[in-house]
């Protein structure tokens, strides 16, 4: 399975309500991010530990958390 979205402002990554209930993706998950080699894809998917705290996962480097993002923005 793969889905395109584009890197929005401040490098978000706008991922549609409907793609999360897809994926089984909630606010407040944290998700590890890979590059693809050779290409500019990335592979996104739910991180074995979910007890991170921002600081643990800012210290990782390939982890984020995933946020609410208000489409007023």
């Amino acid at each position: 399975m793969n889905y395109q979205v584009k890197i929005g402002e401040d490098s978000l990554l706008p991922i549609p309500d409907i793609l999360c209930q897809e994926l089984g993706i909630q606010v407040g998950d944290i998700l590890i991010c890979e590059a693809v080699a050779n290409s500019s894809e990335i592979v996104m998917s739910k991180y074995s530990d979910q007890s991170l705290n921002d600081v643990e996962i800012a210290s990782a480097g390939n982890l984020t958390r995933v946020i609410f993002l208000s489409e007023d923005l």
